[in-house]
Parts: structure tokens; sequence; C-alpha cells
């Protein structure tokens, strides 16, 4: 029997759709709902981001990368928690992930037991 979790809706945006389909997938396993979405422009002109209570995002990506849709959420009424996953995992971009008010911080291939667990603990608070 599959554990219930709360109606909380988890964006997932990332350019890489194995990536993003992948990290979708771990989340859906884990009994969360989720909604992906291939780009940030895609998720800020989504009518139902209002339901997001997370978001994991690449800061790499064409266009609008991670911090700038990062600074956007920032704006919403509600604004939502950001957790950001790169590639190209650096100290510095660490560093500026943790200044910009990420909420955590995970370099590719994702650790998935640690990021569930992040997550896990976020949706209860």
């Amino acid at each position: 029997m599959r554990s219930k979790r709360s109606a909380a809706v988890i964006g997932v945006v990332d350019d890489d759709e194995s990536v993003r389909l992948a990290t979708a997938s771990l989340l859906r396993s884990a009994n969360w709902q989720v909604v992906a979405y291939p780009s940030a422009t895609h998720l800020l002109s989504d009518t139902r981001r209002s339901k997001l209570s997370l978001v994991v995002a690449d800061i790499h990506m064409p266009g609008m990368d991670g911090f700038a849709l990062l600074e956007s959420i920032k704006q919403w009424e509600r604004p939502v928690p950001v957790i950001f996953i790169t590639a190209y995992a650096t100290q510095d971009l660490l560093d500026r992930s943790h200044a910009a008010g990420a909420a955590g911080f995970f370099s590719k291939p994702l650790d998935d037991a640690r990021l569930l667990t992040l997550i896990g603990t976020m949706q209860q608070k």
C-alpha cells in the first residue's frame, strides 16, 4: 500500500527532457503530484502555477535561467520554495544559490534519497 501525500503539487522545470521526465517520475513514485515544464517561461505562463507548493528547477536553461525564475517566483502573491538542480555544480553556484534564497541545491545526477528527504521535510511544515 502506498503512503498518502498531501495535495501539494511540485513543479519540475528542466530543458533536458530526460532529466525532467526522470525527476517527475521520481517524485510521482513517492506519491507527489507533479507538473513538468520544459522552461521557466512555460511555468510562468501556466494558469495552474498557483497550485504549486514547490519548484525544482534547473539553473542553466536557455532563455530564463533558474535564478531569474526564482526572482520571478519571489514576486508571486504566495511565493513557493525553489530547489535548484544543475549539471555544472561549483562552489560559486552553490554560494549564489544560497544568497538568492534557494531552498536547496543538488548536482546532477540527483541524489534521489536526499532530494525526497528534503522535499518531505519541506512539505511537512
